[in-house]
């Protein structure tokens, strides 16, 4: 993680997705920050010191298992927001957040405003929203489809320009599964006749 000190990128991310809306409270401490791809998010820091503001790139966020294993929640590519649930009460969330490209944060430390966003009606109705919104969208991309060979086949499908799949790690990120498990699904369904290779990482239906 770095900070980007320039001013002008930062008010320009703080009007573009309309940031100050979402605050009564005056004189906000925003202050942007990038993010490389495959660094976690919310382990930079202590999760309950900022919230983050994803306004460029996207992020994978997964559930850590009681043996250490990541389990793939959801894949966000929209302005969203972070640390909602922390700023809560939720302090040891068993989730991370990994950056699958460059990302860029508008990020809002709390101390020294913690107790005045809790008095904030405006921020308060938006944190609301924002975390029935993850919980909601965690909850259809889980439930949509049964076995990873469905949701496969839909992304391929719906998804893929021409009905074409290029990359495995990055398809391995939208469907919320390893590599592996992708590797050995391909494998498969490129036996069953369904899929074809056309190249390293490539596939089409047949």
């Amino acid at each position: 993680m770095k900070e980007i000190v320039d001013r002008t990128m930062l008010n320009n991310y703080i009007a573009q997705n309309r940031i100050e809306k979402i605050f009564d409270t005056k004189r906000l401490p925003f202050r942007l920050c990038q993010y490389d791809r495959g660094e976690i998010l919310n382990h930079i820091r202590d999760a309950n010191s900022c919230l983050q503001f994803v306004v460029a790139g996207a992020v994978q966020i997964y559930a850590v298992r009681s043996d250490g294993s990541r389990y793939p929640l959801c894949y966000v590519e929209e302005f969203t927001l972070l640390g909602d649930m922390e700023f809560c009460g939720e302090g040891e969330l068993p989730f991370l957040v990994e950056a699958t490209e460059k990302v860029l944060c508008v990020e809002l430390p709390l101390y020294g405003c913690k107790a005045a966003l809790l008095q904030d009606n405006t921020f308060l109705r938006y944190l609301l929203h924002s975390v029935a919104h993850k919980l909601a969208l965690i909850s259809r991309e889980q439930a949509e489809y049964s076995t990873l060979e469905e949701r496969f086949l839909h992304y391929l499908q719906h998804d893929c320009p021409d009905g074409q799949m290029n990359g495995v790690e990055h398809t391995a990120i939208r469907l919320h599964c390893s590599r592996r498990q992708l590797q050995r699904l391909l494998k498969s369904l490129t036996e069953r006749r369904i899929i074809e290779k056309t190249g390293k990482g490539i596939y089409r239906m047949l």
